[in-house]
């Protein structure tokens, strides 16, 4: 946690008012998020509040930074192949013009891009091509837009690489790859099914009076969004090492992060004469790097100030010591903030929180933090602006002419967060207490 050093009093009362402000700004969006993050932890270093030696060392999570760094590379260098695009229309074509089908498929395919990548790289590349098929199937894009954003938030979910706060939580908390698979993927996979149940009922009356021509559907070429197999092969066969790499974690014992850099730096190599570096480079998504770094010191002041400590004695007393209600506060907490602001925040400060929770109760710190990692996933999709991912969505499809409005993703992703989190609640109870 830093060198402890004693803080005055106008100093603790800053940082609190510094997280205050850094947060509203965030939510509000009137200043980029980047920007108050490091203008906030700057100003931390600069009022003593955290000592500047002890950023560099103690406050800023690198295993994490090297962990999306090596990804976002491989993402960027992979979606150039048009694997992507070749998948979605191959989902259009296997539905037969069946907008239920179709809807089943996208979310399919959807989950197990995030799960795979991460959810907003799956909302990116799929959504462009889910707006042209819808195009010529002569129907709204709309329930499948909202579809591809909550069940990239769910797939997200189920992996340590499937969203930024499961990366931080991986990292900071010591979990493996495996970690995640074994205690997230099970109840991602009951609320999926759920999920995508409720949204087939939720559209069902959209599609009554559909007529597709599926002369135009099929005449969709597939093949035509790849432009080289050879290429794909080898980026593919990166991944199936990377991924394998993951899961081996326990018997080779390599840190992720150093995994996802290797394999960044394999798919440059391998592809050197496809890519230049200024592709590379562009790959990394530099403001949400920066992001991090700003936010772990703002949390690192509000550890230096003492403020995590006394929402730990806080929360013990709230819950009388008992974990289980520990990690139902921080379930439904978690969901609650996520569904309305950005959860990176939120999850970056309830990290030190549950290890502190953790050496206080002398207790086994797992369930609470499958809580925090389904929180702050399944709350994301519970409104338009649950995620950044949503808004970007959104963005996507107003531009193609399928404007979705606060309230029409409020009708689907309001209920299927509230169900969500109450089997999360029925999971985490029953697997763990």
């Amino acid at each position: 946690m830093g060198t402890v050093h004693t803080l005055a009093n106008w100093q603790v009362l800053a940082a609190i008012i510094i997280a205050l402000f850094t947060l509203i700004w965030i939510v509000t969006g009137l200043i980029h998020r980047t920007y108050v993050a490091l203008g906030a932890g700057l100003l931390m270093v600069v009022l003593g509040i955290v000592e500047a030696g002890s950023v560099f060392w103690y406050h800023l999570p690198w295993q994490a930074i090297g962990l999306l760094m090596g990804l976002m590379i491989m993402i960027g260098l992979t979606n150039r192949t048009g694997v992507f695009a070749y998948a979605a229309a191959k989902a259009a074509q296997s539905s037969k013009g069946r907008p239920s089908i179709l809807l089943i498929a996208l979310a399919l395919l959807s989950t197990v891009t995030a799960a795979w990548l991460d959810n907003l790289t799956a909302i990116l590349l799929l959504i462009p091509v889910t707006i042209s098929i819808a195009k010529v199937m002569k129907i709204s894009a709309v329930p499948f837009v909202i579809t591809i954003i909550i069940t990239a938030n769910l797939g997200g979910t189920a992996t340590m690489i499937g969203s930024l706060p499961n990366s931080i939580i991986g990292t900071k908390a010591g979990l493996t790859f495996n970690d995640f698979l074994m205690n997230l993927v099970p109840p991602v996979l009951i609320i999926w099914i759920v999920t995508v149940g409720l949204l087939s009922l939720i559209y069902a009356k959209s599609w009554r009076t559909t007529q597709i021509s599926m002369v135009e559907l099929m005449s969709i070429q597939p093949g035509s969004y790849v432009k080289d197999k050879g290429l794909v092969i080898k980026v593919l066969t990166v991944w199936a090492l990377v991924l394998a790499s993951f899961m081996l974690h326990p018997l080779l014992h390599f840190e992720v992060a150093y995994v996802a850099l290797a394999g960044a730096v394999l798919m440059s190599l391998v592809n050197y004469k496809t890519y230049s570096w200024t592709e590379i480079y562009s790959s990394v998504d530099w403001n949400t790097l920066l992001y991090i770094c700003g936010l772990f010191i703002v949390v690192g002041g509000l550890i230096e100030a003492g403020i995590v400590q006394i929402i730990v004695v806080k929360a013990m007393e709230l819950t009388s010591g008992n974990l289980m209600y520990v990690s139902m506060l921080i379930l439904w907490l978690t969901g609650l903030v996520s569904a309305t602001t950005d959860h990176t925040m939120f999850v970056a400060l309830m990290v030190p929180i549950i290890q502190d929770l953790g050496l206080q109760s002398q207790g086994a710190l797992h369930p609470l933090w499958w809580s925090l990692a389904l929180g702050a996933g399944l709350g994301g999709s519970g409104t338009l602006v649950g995620a950044t991912g949503n808004l970007i969505a959104a963005g996507l499809a107003g531009r193609a002419g399928h404007p979705i409005s606060f309230g029409a993703f409020l009708k689907a992703g309001a209920p299927i967060t509230l169900v969500s989190l109450l089997i999360a609640t029925a999971y985490v109870s029953y697997m763990y207490y």
